[in-house]
């Protein structure tokens, strides 16, 4: 029970900073010290490098904790599993591409400033992108799940033939966090694309676990800003 908690709380306390990262007052305390340009143009690439850093530094900690058994699957049914979470990797880059890997790192942002140009707008959340015509592009894994990106994780994390006490505790916490998440995530869309977002929502497109039809969407997954 001992390396549960401690995973747990360890989990609680990435997810904790990472939330905290992520809000307006902490985005307005690095503007304050750096300067509102240096922080609108380094802020997202800052918040996805310490992401990287700390789930690092939380992984590490948790391979030091003793660790049990849960479950072990050999064979046919491991390499079944395993071609889950490939297709979870597969999942999470197309999410990553109908975003824009480059957009959704900052690194448009810090290079734009760099050579003098005008910064793109930074994204609201992991969703789909408003185009300059008031379009809502909701294509590839966003006709699917209103937060792919998120659900991504899911068969990342439980679809591994060997389940151990760290990881079970990981997975609890982490599934978790990733819903809640994509809650918070869904109101920021809604409060900042408005009509295009609602009409997303009106096409039946599942909030996190993926349907097995692609809701109401048009064919391209581009949505109008207004209805027709």
């Amino acid at each position: 029970m001992q390396t549960i908690t401690k995973t747990a709380i360890a989990t609680l306390a990435f997810a904790a900073v990472h939330s905290a990262l992520a809000t307006r007052q902490a985005k307005q305390l690095a503007a304050s010290v750096i300067g509102r340009e240096r922080s609108d143009a380094a802020y997202r690439v800052f918040y996805v490098g310490q992401g990287l850093l700390t789930f690092a530094a939380l992984t590490a900690y948790c391979a030091s904790l003793p660790v049990r058994t849960v479950y072990r699957i050999r064979g046919p049914g491991a390499l079944l599993l395993r071609a889950g979470q490939l297709a979870g990797v597969v999942h999470l880059l197309a999410g990553l591409r109908q975003v824009g890997l480059t957009r959704w790192a900052g690194m448009d942002r810090l290079q734009a400033w760099r050579r003098g140009r005008d910064m793109p707008a930074a994204p609201v959340a992991q969703g789909p992108e408003l185009a300059d015509d008031g379009r809502l592009a909701a294509g590839g894994p966003y006709r699917w799940s209103r937060h792919p990106l998120n659900f991504s994780g899911v068969p990342l994390f439980w679809l591994t033939p060997h389940m151990t006490t760290r990881r079970l505790a990981f997975n609890v916490v982490g599934t978790a966090y990733l819903m809640l998440g994509s809650l918070h995530e869904e109101a920021r869309l809604r409060d900042a694309y408005g009509d295009a977002y609602e009409r997303y929502l009106q096409s039946r497109v599942p909030f996190f676990w993926p349907g097995l039809r692609p809701g109401c969407l048009p064919a391209s997954g581009v949505i109008p800003a207004i209805a027709d």
